[in-house]
């Protein structure tokens, strides 16, 4: 039978992770597909690795690039191959979860309207704790029109692309996630897709995203995003399919979305020590958004911290602390999807 969903895989030096992966979209019963692997020129046990999964299945294909060609261009490669009426993006250190693809379809074929579905990807930690559900906040779930589906995705709701199934169709429509937009260019590329076109969100468990303390969004400094934030910012302010009252609505509620976002991710970054990222973000918060007193209480920490280490190891030992009870107030989370977590 033809493929009808592919899953992209773009990849670099996660064989045991890459794993996981391939084998959770192989594993998608009922569903005829393609999982192709994009390899950026790994250089280590990738090759032979998928290899010897291709061997049993001659669903995988494998794509390696003869230097790496970086990871946008990476991802822009893998959109730019789908062939099949659906596709799904799966990152390397993430996977899928039974049922997804089958629940996706079905739902197409009772809205062939929607541009995309969109499921409940479990944010994990490396240890196997549940951080969030993201869309388990929705009130409801089933098809949404614009633009209100774009406004429910507001104030961290948006679903995460690991969870989403897409029609080919969208890269036509919107074409490929902005490269301006840079880490945030997969919620830009959701946000630009819900704010034209309508799409299916369930309550179902789709997908596992790794929280990974190595991954591209924990290490990379300021620059790799915030300017990412403006474009998707400008974005939506030059979106034509939006009137002005939901364009304005919207507006402020990702502003709002983008001060809290650069508090966190300076709190957070400084508890790592990079004080570079915290003393952008608190520049950040002070020009764009006249929070001085955030601004001021994120300075005046990273210079202390840099400069007195015991003072850097309490303040590292307390913001830990303070996510390990944030994270365990979230009772449900555990009883409803711990059986789902898999291991690497």
């Amino acid at each position: 039978m033809p493929s009808i969903i592919t899953t992209i895989i773009p990849t670099f030096r996660r064989p045991a992770l890459l794993r996981r992966a391939i084998t959770s979209a192989l594993a998608q019963d009922g569903v005829s597909l393609t999982v192709h692997v994009f390899d950026n020129a790994s250089g280590d046990e990738t090759r032979s690795l998928v290899s010897e999964l291709a061997a049993d299945d001659p669903r995988l294909r494998y794509q390696e690039h003869e230097r790496n060609i970086g990871a946008t261009d990476n991802f822009e490669f893998g959109f730019k191959s789908v062939e099949t009426p659906f596709f799904s993006v799966l990152s390397d250190d993430d996977y899928l979860l039974p049922g997804f693809y089958q629940h996706a379809l079905d739902d197409f074929a009772k809205h062939p309207e929607a541009i995309f579905w969109a499921g409940m990807t479990l944010q994990v930690d490396e240890k196997g704790d549940i951080w969030d559900v993201r869309t388990d906040q929705w009130p409801i779930d089933g098809m949404f029109l614009p633009p209100e589906g774009l406004m429910v995705m507001m104030h961290g709701k948006a679903p995460i692309w690991t969870g989403i199934v897409f029609r080919r169709e969208i890269l036509d429509l919107i074409g490929l996630p902005d490269r301006e937009a840079l880490g945030p260019s997969d919620l830009d590329f959701i946000l630009r897709a819900a704010a034209s076109y309508p799409f299916v969100l369930r309550k179902y468990p789709a997908a596992v995203f790794t929280l990974n303390s190595a991954s591209y969004s924990a290490t990379q400094p300021l620059s790799s995003f915030w300017p990412g934030w403006q474009k998707m910012l400008l974005n939506l302010e030059t979106n034509t399919s939006l009137d002005g009252r939901v364009k304005t609505e919207a507006l402020a509620a990702l502003h709002q979305d983008a001060r809290r976002m650069l508090f966190r991710r300076g709190a957070n970054a400084l508890s790592a020590g990079r004080y570079d990222f915290t003393l952008g973000a608190a520049a950040a918060l002070h020009t764009y958004y006249d929070q001085r007193g955030r601004a001021w209480m994120l300075r005046t920490l990273a210079i202390a911290c840099a400069r007195l280490p015991w003072l850097q190891r309490v303040y590292a030992k307390a913001y830990r602390t303070v996510e390990h009870l944030l994270v365990k107030s979230r009772t449900d989370l555990k009883p409803r999807f711990g059986h789902l977590i898999r291991r690497s």
